[in-house]
């Protein structure tokens, strides 16, 4: 897999994909159904069977490979098509809503119209006396040598040297860092975004009680409120 291989689009959805990933594993999804409940984020055995057929006709020999996690969420859709954008005045409120894929490419102009709006509405903007903190992003792709792989980054810090977890060879030292970073993980979902740890074939079987316990270590030094998590996709 070098490509996402797309079906035709239809009125409401780009429709289910193949997509290779930067971890060097595949997914297959999503769905995109209407929800009446807003906290529903399980899988569903109908919604798996329509991936698992839909994949088929873009590439049969996909589903003759196991399949290593299953994933559900609620995406920010409405029941308006486009975005839903308000700043009301009155009440001191902006809402920046149902921002659905294009997002992503959206986000500074949406971050732009709120600041506009904001202004508008008249609220004092100002420059920041000091600047943002610098957030960088570790390298958990494969496009690049993981730290593991460097012998000159492990013989200055052994903990790099240290594996974790097996499936997606993430060390201790990476774990470390997530834990001491600008926005550190305060749950395993966020650890595994920003580390791959949990995310193999055995879905943190191995090595969950290592990572809980080194997880627990780091929020005792760090509080922070827990993140929100965030269709079905099979990878």
């Amino acid at each position: 897999m070098n490509h996402i291989l797309l079906p035709i689009p239809t009125g409401k959805t780009k429709g289910v994909l193949i997509a290779p990933t930067v971890f060097g594993n595949v997914m297959l999804g999503p769905t995109a159904d209407d929800l009446d409940d807003k906290t529903d984020t399980a899988s569903s055995v109908d919604g798996l069977e329509r991936l698992r057929s839909l994949g088929l006709r873009l590439m049969p020999k996909l589903l003759e490979h196991e399949v290593t996690a299953v994933y559900a969420g609620l995406r920010a859709a409405t029941e308006h098509a486009d975005y839903v954008l308000e700043v009301d005045r009155e009440a001191h409120y902006v809402c920046a809503g149902g921002i659905r894929s294009t997002g992503l490419t959206a986000g500074m102009a949406i971050a732009e119209w709120v600041r506009d709006g904001l202004a508008d509405a008249g609220l004092d903007l100002r420059e920041r006396d000091q600047a943002l903190p610098e957030i960088t992003m570790p390298n958990i792709g494969e496009a690049s040598p993981r730290p593991y792989m460097r012998s000159e980054v492990v013989a200055i810090d052994p903990q790099y040297g240290e594996v974790v977890c097996f499936c997606e060879r993430v060390t201790r030292g990476e774990i470390r860092d997530a834990l001491a970073g600008v926005i550190p993980p305060t749950d395993p979902d966020g650890l595994r975004r920003r580390t791959r740890a949990l995310a193999g074939r055995c879905q943190g079987f191995f090595c969950g009680a290592r990572v809980a316990e080194l997880l627990e270590q780091g929020q005792a030094s760090v509080g922070a409120e827990p993140e929100p998590l965030g269709g079905e996709l099979l990878s």
